[in-house]
């Protein structure tokens, strides 16, 4: 049986490019009962747009709604779960059991997976939620591959789904603190600050029995969290990203029915030129194919902290770090812009500009069936008029193109000797 590549849809828009780019389904999140609370773009009419254009194409939606609720948001989900599970999707991911009984005493035939939020690392907890009613688990980051066959071989009759991309954060499967703390953002009730990612400047102090280290959060100077130092830094819980593209066959073999990637607040391009290459993985793994390592070099085209395999080798080390820098810095083109619908005109081709574009500079048109590499010639503005350059911010452009591009299909700015 093929694994399903499970891709993240924060917006209708990105859903529609998941699927379009080789998704066999996707995950929503639920507005405040997620933890994409502030990011989420997917209200309830596009929630159902979702499910219907899921349904035309054969595909799968799973909606999140995996908080750890505190008492002032159990009255507010059940009345608003009466209306989303009225609309059918295939799953919901959950986490928090007083609010699957709450789910349960609306509609006890609803389909629930466990969220990788509930820590499931073991096959004794695994059989739990299945006598619960879960019908898949979404298994805990910090598995190695044994251990999911174990947990496999134990509980042959459910399914199981594991993480094989994204970004990865300095807390136990997610349960993160950190946030909290700063500033007192929850991020278990869906609102992280990304504490994990900002930069900090360390202060040493000299005491009369020993040297004191402070953090300062350059986001609020002045405030200081004592810590300990050493000689790598300040982004001392800044995680490389989530990458076992390579170990798909070793995931499947041990039991994964569905591959998920990280991402519902990354941007169009990524999830689409993740699913694409992730597709391109599944289907030569699916052919006998070995792995190609082209692959590899197409995820950094994508913006990323570098790349790590996690737990699922067992070879974690500090190379899975990134002291450097706080922000995706690891890549070797830049999301410039999306094309626009049949719009060939004159030799002229419209899009909807994401970054700044100069005649000259080099393109990858990129679609869910190829991708063409092409020079930027003339550009006209929404009026015709000849611009010395295309301006980012969702701007409405024309760039000189002999073929109009497939559709779904993105520009890539390529820079040479990446950003």
């Amino acid at each position: 049986m093929t694994p399903e590549l499970l891709m993240p849809a924060g917006s209708l828009e990105k859903l529609k490019y998941a699927f379009a780019y080789g998704a066999d389904a996707v995950y929503v999140g639920i507005p405040l009962f997620s933890l994409r609370a502030r990011e989420n773009e997917m209200d309830f009419n596009d929630l159902k747009e979702g499910i219907t254009i899921a349904r035309a194409q054969n595909k799968k939606i799973y909606v999140t709604a995996n908080i750890f609720a505190r008492n002032l948001k159990l009255k507010s989900f059940k009345e608003n779960f009466k209306k989303w599970v009225e609309l059918k999707p295939d799953a919901f991911i959950m986490s928090d059991p007083g609010l699957m009984m709450i789910a349960r005493e609306v509609d006890p035939s609803v389909n629930i997976h466990l969220s990788v939020q509930a820590n499931c690392m073991n096959w004794q907890s695994v059989k739990f939620w299945q006598k619960q009613g879960v019908t898949r688990v979404i298994l805990s980051r910090e598995l190695r591959l044994e251990e999911i066959k174990e947990i496999r071989e134990r509980v042959p009759d459910i399914e199981l789904e594991a993480f094989v991309h994204g970004s990865i954060c300095i807390a136990y499967s997610g349960r993160c603190l950190l946030s909290h703390y700063m500033s007192y953002r929850d991020a278990n009730q869906g609102v992280c600050d990304n504490s994990c990612r900002y930069g900090y400047n360390i202060h040493k102090a000299e005491t009369e029995k020993d040297q004191e280290f402070y953090l300062e959060d350059l986001r609020n100077k002045g405030e200081f969290y004592q810590i300990d130092e050493d000689e790598n830094g300040t982004y001392i819980m800044n995680a490389k990203d989530l990458c076992v593209i390579e170990h798909l066959q070793e995931l499947r073999d041990a039991g994964i029915c569905s591959f998920k990637v990280e991402g519902r607040t990354k941007s169009l391009y990524y999830a689409s030129l993740v699913a694409k290459i992730y597709r391109q993985a599944i289907d030569d793994m699916m052919l006998g194919k070995k792995f190609n390592p082209s692959l590899l070099a197409e995820l950094n085209k994508i913006p990323n902290r570098g790349y790590h395999k996690g737990f699922v080798t067992g070879n974690l080390s500090h190379e899975s770090q990134e002291y450097r820098h706080s922000t995706s810095r690891n890549y070797s083109q830049r999301f410039a812009g999306l094309v626009l619908g049949d719009s060939n005109k004159n030799g002229y081709v419209k899009i909807e500009a994401r970054h700044r574009l100069r005649p000259g500079e080099e393109l990858e048109i990129i679609s869910p069936t190829g991708t063409i590499k092409t020079t930027v010639g003339n550009i006209l503005n929404e009026r015709g008029e000849p611009v010395a350059q295309a301006g980012g911010g969702g701007l409405t452009f024309q760039l000189e193109m002999a073929q109009q591009p497939p559709p779904y299909s993105l520009v890539s700015l390529i820079e040479k000797g990446g950003f």
